[in-house]
């Protein structure tokens, strides 16, 4: 003859009806009221999934484009660019001030010269020394002249830049927040999860 368990709820009818999730024997009225209330738990459950899912599309559905971090790096670069456009004017403009410098010398030199020459023309007051040093003065106004229309024998140096590592300049890095997930549990109990039945939607 089989063993005769109590209703472990009404104590009184014979459970015949036995829950394998909380070990537990009903009669067959309670083990209804046991499965409906399980059937709403899982209806909450559900119920937390669907608000959760609007939320995850809500958030993964925004416009990262307007995000303050996205304009955070709008502006960086921004900047960025600003300084490097001021650092190859500022190289533009050293390159002119010396390729005109080596100008402004020659046309210099080259007009003391001719008054110097032209004073002892008119006045006939040289010596052979004075003709040589304006021969030489001659052939070296030749050569710098001639190095002039050269290709330029000054380089640009980007040895600093070229050592840049662009991709380090700026980073993103995640906060840690003091928020943990909490791990599911392992074992399913027999208490209710929600005191009010909910519906899915």
């Amino acid at each position: 003859m089989a063993e005769s368990h109590k209703c472990s709820i009404c104590q009184k009818s014979t459970g015949k009806m036995y829950c394998i999730g909380c070990d537990a024997y009903f009669c067959a009225k309670d083990f209804r009221g046991h499965r409906d209330t399980l059937l709403n738990e899982m209806e909450g459950l559900v119920e937390e999934r669907n608000d959760l899912q609007d939320k995850i599309n809500t958030a993964t559905q925004r416009n990262d484009s307007r995000s303050p971090l996205i304009e955070q790096i709008n502006k960086w670069e921004t900047i960025t660019i600003k300084k490097v456009k001021q650092a190859a004017e500022h190289a533009r403009q050293q390159t002119v001030e010396l390729l005109n410098s080596k100008c402004v010398k020659i046309v210099n030199e080259f007009k003391s010269f001719s008054e110097e020459l032209a004073d002892l023309k008119e006045t006939e007051n040289f010596i052979e020394q004075d003709l040589k040093r304006f021969t030489q003065m001659i052939r070296q106004f030749h050569q710098d002249v001639t190095q002039l229309n050269q290709p330029v024998t000054i380089e640009l140096n980007t040895k600093a830049s070229d050592e840049i590592k662009w991709n380090r300049l700026i980073c993103i890095q995640e906060k840690s927040t003091n928020v943990e997930r909490q791990q599911p549990q392992q074992k399913a109990t027999g208490k209710s999860l929600s005191a009010q039945p909910r519906f899915i939607r």
